[in-house]
């Protein structure tokens, strides 16, 4: 099926959604967590510019995170309406401490692989952007269904958003190796495949959905999963 095809389906899907419904509470709760932490983290990456900014590398770190961040709240904002949400308030858990966790990681003293973490991370990080670019007003937090997308780099894997994360926080591990920050590491891709198996489950039920999954066979890595 072509994108134009997809585009048309998922526009008639939603003047189809005619009588306004309270949106449910899960997904408002995680909206605002996610908020908050995007906040946090906003005011973090302007410190460390306003502390740093003889360090040019940090700077242009620190202004890509504050870039993916406002992205990421602008996409939350202009989005499109739902057309379904998961029913498992579990799945909602899973989101949240997904988002969460990422934030318990600590810098270690010495540091690690300088060079290639960084550079995982970035990676991690571009294509967590060119994700949500991709997704653009059907981008969601908690499993849900704003409108299948099959373009960008969603024509390769069906969650590269998810990979995206995975590397980056990969890369931060590489820079900062620790058993504690291994530990976090293996706790935050576990909630994120957990939350990729929601999702899955979700739009599974959609019949755009299931003939883009048969043309788009991998999930998350090409030839692996």
């Amino acid at each position: 099926m072509e994108e134009t095809d997809v585009t048309r389906i998922n526009r008639s899907r939603k003047a189809r959604v005619s009588e306004e419904r309270p949106k449910p509470l899960l997904p408002l709760i995680t909206d605002l967590v996610f908020v908050l932490i995007a906040a946090y983290l906003l005011l973090n990456y302007l410190r460390s510019l306003l502390l740093y900014a003889e360090l040019p590398l940090l700077v242009i770190q620190q202004a890509f995170f504050i870039t993916y961040l406002l992205i990421a709240l602008i996409l939350l904002a202009a989005r499109d309406r739902a057309l379904s949400f998961t029913p498992k308030p579990v799945d909602y858990v899973y989101t949240l401490l997904g988002l969460g966790s990422p934030l318990l990681f600590q810098p270690t003293p010495d540091g690690g692989q300088l060079l290639v973490g960084p550079l995982i991370e970035f990676v991690g990080l571009v294509l967590v952007v060119v994700a949500f670019l991709s997704l653009n007003r059907s981008f969601g937090l908690a499993p849900e269904n704003r409108g299948i997308k099959t373009a960008g780099a969603y024509r390769l894997i069906r969650h590269p958003m998810y990979l995206g994360y995975i590397l980056a926080e990969t890369g931060f591990f590489f820079v900062n190796p620790s058993l504690y920050n291994f530990f976090i590491l293996a706790i935050s891709v576990l909630f994120l495949l957990l939350r990729l198996r929601a999702e899955e489950q979700l739009l599974q039920q959609d019949r755009v959905y299931r003939s883009y999954s048969r043309r788009t066979r991998w999930k998350l890595v090409p030839l692996i999963f």
